[in-house]
C-alpha cells in the first residue's frame, strides 16, 4: 500500500482479499477495500473470507463464519478472463500476504504463463514467504485442469527446509530427551 501512497507504479486490476465484515461492527483495515485502491485500478475483484481451511479452525469471535470456496476461485478465474485483453497485469493484496494471496497468486501466474514450474518460480521470486492456502489451490486445479497441488507442496516443502536452515534446526535438535521413568 506504500507504494501506492507514494506514487509507485502498479498493474491495472487488482484482486482484493480481506477479511468478512461482522454485521454492525465498525469497518476494519482488513474488512474493506482502501478508498486508495478504488481510484488508482481499473478493475477490481474483492473476495472475504477467513484464512483458515476449515470452519471449525475459526475462533468464536470470527463471525460470520466465511472460509474460501470453490466459488471464490470460480470468480477469480473469470474477472482473469474477462480482463485479460485490457488488463496490464494483476496486484493480489491481502493483509498478511502469505497463505491467501499467494494461492491466488499462483493461480493467476499459471493461467498467465501456461506452465506450472514458471508459476512456482515467479511466486517465489515475488513472495519467498509463499505458503499457499492448499484448498484454494486444490479448486484452481478442479477449475483448470492443472497439477498446481504438486507446485504448492513443493514450495511448501522448499519453505520449511530453508527456516530449518536458517534456524539450525535437524531433526535431532527437534527431539526433547526426557528423564528416565522412576520405577
Amino acid at each position: 500500500m506504500e507504494h501506492i501512497l507514494a506514487g509507485g507504479e502498479h498493474y491495472s486490476h487488482l484482486v482484493s482479499i480481506g477479511n468478512p465484515r461482522r454485521p454492525f461492527q465498525t469497518l476494519k483495515p482488513d474488512t474493506r477495500i482502501p478508498a486508495l485502491f478504488r481510484r488508482k485500478f481499473q478493475g477490481i475483484l474483492r473476495l472475504d473470507f477467513f484464512d483458515v481451511e476449515q470452519k471449525r479452525h475459526l475462533a468464536k469471535w470470527q463471525f460470520p463464519k466465511r472460509i474460501p470456496r470453490r466459488s471464490d476461485v470460480k470468480r477469480a478465474i473469470r474477472f482473469f478472463r474477462d480482463t485479460k485483453e485490457s488488463a496490464t497485469g494483476y496486484t493480489i493484496h491481502c493483509w498478511r500476504g502469505v497463505s491467501r494471496s499467494t494461492a491466488f497468486a499462483l493461480g493467476f501466474l499459471y493461467m498467465i504463463t501456461g506452465s506450472e514450474d514458471e508459476a512456482k518460480r515467479m511466486l517465489q521470486y515475488m513472495r519467498p514467504a509463499a505458503g499457499p492456502h492448499r484448498r484454494i489451490v486444490e479448486w484452481f486445479d478442479a477449475e483448470l485442469g492443472s497439477n498446481l497441488v504438486a507446485v504448492n507442496a513443493e514450495i511448501r516443502q522448499e519453505r520449511l527446509e530453508h527456516l530449518m536452515h536458517e534456524l539450525a534446526l535437524n531433526e535431532d535438535a527437534l527431539l526433547e530427551e526426557l528423564p528416565a521413568a522412576e520405577e
